[in-house]
């Protein structure tokens, strides 16, 4: 979701930026301590370095907030990786030599599932638990968030990472593809996308690009998508910790039961639907990622450059790539809709459900958590009350949908109530207000090991090139799920057999 050298995660751009020193209630502390700390903030993924244009208004905040705080300095790091599987085995790695940043890029999914060891993340739920000083009337910080958010941010009563915006996933079309191949509307089931791939095919439209590269986004998404659908009645036989997303040890469980398992039909039916593609799949896909950087220039490259020079018809992509569209000189001749639903029509597993934020959500930009002391020798009492000040600050309605909105270019929205911001065009209309089902995830997202994720990715992808059979493919991948699933549990000293 390729291990990269651990000194690319801390080569440093820094921002030097002075102020004065402010404690939890908001007063300035006298500058006759003579503090002098610094703080390590570890940049969003894709946002380039301290000085790039996404970051700019992040800056000018800190900088408001360094004015507070003398004798601060702010060091900003570049994030190179645009997976939290290669920025989390840059994490765990740097932890183990207790020189792990002091704030560090995440996403729900990592921290719920059990893929970060225990010990490397600050639990939050503590300082959310109290009033946010930036914010007048606030009783408690966690209260700013919208309740769809907050499901998300908290799990077993714990938070071990702050989410900023939302964000969603969709097909992303070429309107004159469509329009030549008689396609009026969009899909929006599983069996109208399968017609218009016919059309597409018939006349002589590569149709999909669906990126199956190391890593790559499009196969986990699937995968999430089919299995919180299919698998939604089946629900209560693994979801042991009860959150939003199912995490580690759910997923764990559910393979230690045969709920994950081609040996069950409905987990087996989201792999045939996906097989069904097969026939209208562009090529080269094992060199492309829905997530990677638009100015990639090896594997994995960005689908969204062939795309735009018509080479096929549709890409699975994320509302984050709007403005790389545009910038492609593809604006107005793109159109969006959201992946097809799996509808009772086409599988009687199907609950009819509406997964709108199963995939993405609440995943955007502005995503930050806390190193402890134990993965951060730097994380002094006095170094922790300022990363925690600093993040309040950040987190204001008045500020966070300001730097929220220049680091996605409107294609993000932000999840403080009262935030303020400007979306990018046709953006909102891929979002829904209402909070999905249990979302349950598999091994591609690479949550129970990123050694699983490779494995089932070069699975995948010799099913989808036509390389195995079925038979051999369910064999294969069953394997790879309990090799996965013991693995996980020894790594996290759980013992399956009691949940037989």
């Amino acid at each position: 979701m390729k291990k990269r050298p651990l000194k690319g995660m801390i080569s440093i751009a820094s921002v030097a930026l002075l102020g004065g020193l402010v404690g939890f209630g908001g007063a300035p502390r006298p500058s006759a301590t003579h503090l002098s700390e610094t703080l390590t903030v570890q940049l969003q993924a894709n946002t380039g370095t301290a000085s790039s244009k996404q970051n700019k208004v992040l800056v000018q905040e800190t900088q408001q907030w360094e004015k507070l705080h003398p004798e601060v300095t702010v060091k900003f790091l570049p994030n190179p990786y645009t997976t939290t599987t290669d920025s989390n085995a840059a994490l765990v790695t740097e932890a183990s030599a207790h020189r792990a940043p002091d704030l560090v890029w995440e996403q729900y999914g990592a921290t719920s599932s059990g893929a970060i060891p225990q010990g490397i993340l600050m639990n939050l739920m503590p300082y959310l638990q109290k009033p946010n000083p930036y914010v007048a009337g606030n009783k408690k910080w966690l209260n700013l968030w919208e309740p769809i958010a907050k499901a998300y941010m908290v799990t077993n009563g714990k938070a071990d990472v702050l989410l900023g915006s939302d964000l969603a996933t969709e097909i992303v079309y070429n309107k004159a593809d469509f329009k030549k191949a008689g396609i009026t509307s969009t899909p929006r089931t599983w069996q109208q996308f399968i017609v218009d791939l016919k059309k597409l095919k018939a006349d002589h439209f590569a149709p999909f690009m669906f990126t199956d590269a190391t890593g790559g986004c499009n196969p986990s998404w699937f995968e999430r998508k089919f299995m919180s659908e299919l698998l939604h009645s089946e629900i209560n036989r693994f979801d042991v910790n009860h959150s939003q997303v199912a995490d580690g040890l759910d997923t764990a469980v559910g393979i230690e039961r045969g709920v994950i398992s081609m040996k069950n039909p409905a987990y087996a039916e989201g792999w045939k639907l996906l097989g069904q593609l097969r026939p209208y799949l562009a090529a080269g896909s094992s060199s492309y990622s829905a997530c990677a950087n638009v100015t990639a220039t090896a594997a994995p490259l960005s689908q969204l450059i062939p795309f735009t020079q018509n080479k096929y018809a549709m890409v699975w992509s994320g509302t984050w790539h709007v403005p790389d569209l545009d910038a492609l000189g593809f604006s107005g001749k793109f159109g969006m809709f959201p992946f097809p639903t799996i509808t009772t029509a086409t599988t009687r597993y199907s609950s009819d459900l509406n997964l709108t934020g199963v995939v993405g959500g609440p995943n955007g930009v502005g995503e930050w958590s806390v190193t402890t002391p134990a993965a951060n020798s730097s994380m002094t009492p006095t170094t922790k009350k300022l990363v925690i000040n600093y993040l309040q600050y950040l987190y204001a309605p008045k500020n966070e949908g300001r730097w929220v909105a220049d680091a996605g270019s409107g294609s993000f929205i932000p999840v403080i109530k009262g935030a303020e911001y400007k979306s990018a065009a046709g953006v909102t209309n891929l979002f829904s207000k209402k909070k999905p089902p249990v979302t349950i995830d598999g091994v591609l997202d690479g949550q129970l090991s990123a050694s699983s994720q490779s494995q089932a990715i070069r699975i995948l992808q010799a099913y989808l090139g036509n390389n195995l059979s079925w038979a051999q493919f369910a064999s294969e991948w069953n394997a790879m799920l309990q090799q996965t699933a013991t693995a996980w549990a020894q790594a996290n000293h759980v013992n399956l057999a009691k949940y037989k």
